[in-house]
């Protein structure tokens, strides 16, 4: 009996807040900020983007976001005035998500971020390149890696997995990522990190690379990264990420993010 009675409670509260919320908007909609609000509302409303699964991957979801009208009008009251900077939003989570399929492989982000992760693995002179240019990427990391305050580190560790995961977790740099193919999967499903696999290999063809990238591409960049030439292998590193570099950023207009930026469902709130 206690339990129907503390249930019913928590039920009457709960209601309490949404119709003092309600009414709230309704008096509030007589005043021109909320008028505006209401009016515009739905010009700032943004839709989910669901997940794209197949088999055992996944590509991820986009967060959608619509305007939360009392939060905005608040805001805007401090102000004396309308203004769409201090819109306040709720997150609206797609229907099929990365956070529910924790299980599936990922193999690219999603294709209207306009963006492209870059991984490099062993590869000193394009860690080089990216950081004297401010290119962001991860790095493969292992035991023996410094792991620094201002990188993204993927745990490609295997016979000392967890040891990584510590050392990662306690330079608060732990995003959370294994590579397929570096890392034990068995331990990155126990830690659960998400396993990703890159799309475009880009450690040996330079042309063959740039034929493939498209948006949400994953692009590894190994620790062989030639230019083919009379079928003989020159060393032209600098040059050749340059090229792509410029490919991606200047021709095919894409933005290079964080991997842990491009998989996750980010959404736009302020």
């Amino acid at each position: 009996m206690n339990k129907i009675k503390y249930f019913v409670t928590i039920v009457l509260v709960v209601f309490s807040f949404y119709l003092t919320d309600r009414v709230m908007i309704y008096i509030d909609s007589k005043n021109p900020i909320m008028k505006s609000i209401l009016d515009k509302k739905d010009d700032y409303y943004v839709k989910a983007v669901n997940a794209v699964i197949k088999d055992n991957t996944i590509i991820p979801g986009i967060n959608g976001k619509e305007v939360n009208e009392y939060k905005s009008f608040v805001k805007m009251e401090e102000f004396g005035s309308f203004n769409e900077l201090y819109l306040k939003y709720d997150l609206i989570k797609p229907e099929v998500s990365l956070e529910d399929n924790k299980d599936k492989i990922i193999i690219k982000g999603n294709e209207k971020k306009r963006a492209v992760s870059f991984i490099i693995y062993n590869n000193e002179l394009i860690e080089d390149y990216f950081n004297q240019n401010n290119i962001k990427y991860a790095l493969v990391a292992n035991i023996n890696t410094a792991i620094k305050n201002n990188m993204e580190y993927i745990n490609g560790e295997k016979e000392h997995f967890s040891d990584l995961h510590s050392l990662l977790k306690k330079n608060k740099q732990d995003i959370k990522l294994c590579l397929k193919d570096y890392s034990l999967l068995n331990e990155c499903r126990k830690y659960k990190y998400y396993i990703v696999n890159y799309s475009v290999d880009a450690s040996k063809s330079i042309m063959d690379t740039l034929n493939k990238i498209n948006s949400g591409d994953i692009i590894f960049l190994g620790n062989l990264f030639y230019k083919f030439v009379n079928n003989e292998r020159c060393n032209w590193v600098e040059p050749g990420i340059r090229f792509v570099a410029e490919e991606i950023f200047w021709v095919k207009g894409y933005s290079a993010s964080y991997c842990d930026t491009l998989l996750h469902t980010t959404a736009y709130l302020t």
